[in-house]
């Protein structure tokens, strides 16, 4: 019988299946433990630091009550600590959902109600304070919420601090902050949420299936470790995810991360980066393009969210001093890129993906059109409804 095409998507992304974002902090942290994983305007974090923070705030997620298996929703920007964050609960073995910081409290209690989370974390400033009253109310419309935390850098009355000077007192307190080596590790990784901005609702990625798509991504960008990325984009999306931690961490890439858009703190950090990867909203580009910004670069990634449900419509052309990879961010379900040529857009997946992996040809990623759905892919990097 000739497996069907959503069943050898499956078979394919299980190819995957033994990798994580925990597996691949790890074996970054023994093989390279000093190299720098992950910046911010503030923050600079090595390999081996990311691993034992990530370690230490996973046990005090569950010195907190939280049990394997049950969700959290995390609010955040591009910043250090979410990323570790998002490592910490999926070390834990908690499926981690992710959410912007642009809600009001009833937005955040609807994402966090679809979803039946028991906690929610955030920051307590991103460039501009957020309101303590955010979480708390959205905590107090969703009963299934037991515990209410916030990232720093402020403590805030009645939630649990898991800023980095916290996590760090309580490792130095209660255990070796060391990589946890003989971790066992659960039967299969923790999945992913994040929420399609249009519809609001939840979508449950496979952390193989971020794999295969952030390896399309490395193979179409032509991401190597010695050239660092550069994202103003929050990992709380499947393009985020995919072309910002996940890219960094399978490629050996210093990651450094940008946000909220402040135009001489953006400088700075581009000029910190130099023969970068940038990504960046396909809005921005041209503006971008004008000013320079795109000289010297190793390539500028745009990305721009598609409805499956529309014709594509191309971005604007656009002639730059490096090589253009689109991103499409097709309905939160696949992050496709495609390099232009001669400044000109294609469209996702028009010819088949694939990579090698392990011996094998993997279809990353295809574009299979329907009426309804003229922007409809399937592949290995693309998360069907389940």
């Amino acid at each position: 019988m000739i497996p069907q095409p959503a069943a050898q998507s499956h078979a394919q992304r299980e190819l995957f299946a033994t990798y994580s974002l925990d597996t691949l902090i790890s074996g970054a942290a023994r093989l390279r433990p000093q190299g720098i994983a992950l910046c911010d305007r503030s923050t600079s974090v090595s390999f081996d630091l990311l691993a034992g923070q990530a370690t230490a705030l996973a046990r005090l997620l569950s010195d907190c009550g939280l049990r394997a298996g049950e969700r959290l929703l995390i609010t955040g920007g591009a910043e250090v600590t979410l990323v570790i964050a998002i490592v910490a609960a999926l070390r834990g073995g908690f499926e981690v959902a992710l959410a912007p910081l642009d809600l009001d409290p009833a937005e955040l209690a609807t994402y966090a109600r679809a979803i039946g989370a028991v906690a929610l974390a955030g920051p307590t400033s991103y460039g501009a304070p957020v309101p303590p009253e955010t979480y708390f109310a959205a905590a107090a419309a969703v009963p299934s919420i037991r515990l209410v935390a916030t990232l720093g850098p402020q403590e805030i009355d009645g939630a649990v601090d898991l800023s980095t000077a916290a996590v760090l007192r309580y490792a130095a307190t209660y255990f070796d902050i060391g990589i946890e080596r003989n971790k066992a590790a659960p039967a299969a990784p923790p999945r992913i949420i994040t929420f399609d901005p249009n519809s609001k609702s939840p979508m449950v990625h496979h952390q193989a299936t971020l794999m295969a798509a952030s390896l399309d991504f490395i193979a179409r960008a032509r991401i190597g470790r010695e050239t660092p990325i550069l994202s103003t984009l929050p990992p709380t999306s499947f393009a985020g995810l995919v072309a910002g931690p996940l890219a960094a961490l399978l490629s050996g890439a210093t990651l450094y991360l940008d946000g909220p858009f402040e135009a001489q703190a953006f400088l700075k950090r581009r000029d910190e980066a130099g023969h970068a990867h940038l990504v960046v909203p396909a809005g921005v580009a041209a503006e971008f393009s004008r000013a320079g910004i795109f000289e010297g670069l190793a390539s500028a990634v745009l990305v721009s969210r598609l409805p499956a449900t529309k014709p594509f419509i191309p971005p604007e052309t656009l002639a730059a001093a490096c090589p253009i990879i689109d991103l499409y961010a097709v309905d939160e379900a696949a992050a496709i890129g495609e390099l232009r040529r001669d400044g000109t857009p294609v469209p996702p997946a028009q010819a088949p993906h694939f990579v090698g992996f392990d011996d094998a040809r993997i279809l990353t990623a295809e574009a299979c059109p329907r009426p309804e759905r003229p922007l409809a892919c399937r592949g290995a990097a693309v998360t069907s409804a389940e």
